[in-house]
């Protein structure tokens, strides 16, 4: 418990805490683990964000996941926590960190992992390729300047409710199907995809 960080507060005055582990907060205000969590998240008025800390990567570990046949990266519920979570930045997270600076895989391994494996367990014959006659769904960025930004709170879901969103720089041009979805990192308003369903190569 000691280990927690405190991510978020809405408070201004708490502010200052955003950042410090639950341990650094005992020492400094001098108060019991118990009290010193919930002081702030009472005084936060319980919208206090407490999370685990980010273990170091051993980057061995990560090569023999990664690079092994029966890996496929981002074949998880990557979109499905939209408050605490924003873990739809794995591709960058994988092609910067993993493939930029620590090198587990060259750019083109970590392409066919991230496209044409994926669409092709799902039954999508004609995604993750650039041939003639697939669908122009493709990503250009820049590999020097990719970068994950800080995680950033939106109020803008239904009934008032929040979401969380984490962008990146270096992405120059996103496209579907031909269309350009976002150009340097802004949303373009296009929306020239369409429904696929699995075991089917043609959109419904």
């Amino acid at each position: 418990m000691n280990d927690l960080v405190v991510a978020e507060v809405l408070e201004p005055s708490l502010k200052p805490y955003e950042g410090l582990s639950v341990r650094e907060i005992v020492e400094r205000d001098n108060k019991h683990t118990i009290d010193a969590m919930l002081d702030i998240a009472v005084a936060d008025n319980l919208r206090t964000l407490f999370q685990t800390p980010v273990p170091e990567m051993n980057v061995e570990a990560a090569e023999e996941v990664l690079t092994s046949p029966f890996t496929v990266p981002g074949v998880s519920d990557g979109g499905a926590h939209t408050k605490f979570l924003t873990l739809g930045a794995y591709p960058t997270y994988l092609l910067a960190r993993l493939v930029r600076d620590h090198e587990v895989m060259d750019l083109e391994q970590a392409h066919w992992r991230l496209s044409t494996l994926p669409a092709n367990l799902v039954g999508f014959k004609d995604r993750g390729w650039l041939r003639e006659g697939a669908a122009a769904d493709i990503v250009i960025y820049d590999l020097e300047e990719l970068k994950i930004l800080p995680k950033e709170r939106l109020d803008d879901q239904p009934a008032g409710a929040w979401r969380r969103v984490q962008r990146a720089e270096g992405y120059r041009w996103i496209m579907v199907n031909g269309g350009v979805t976002f150009a340097d990192g802004v949303c373009t308003g296009a929306t020239p995809g369409q429904l696929l369903r699995s075991g089917r190569g043609t959109p419904t």
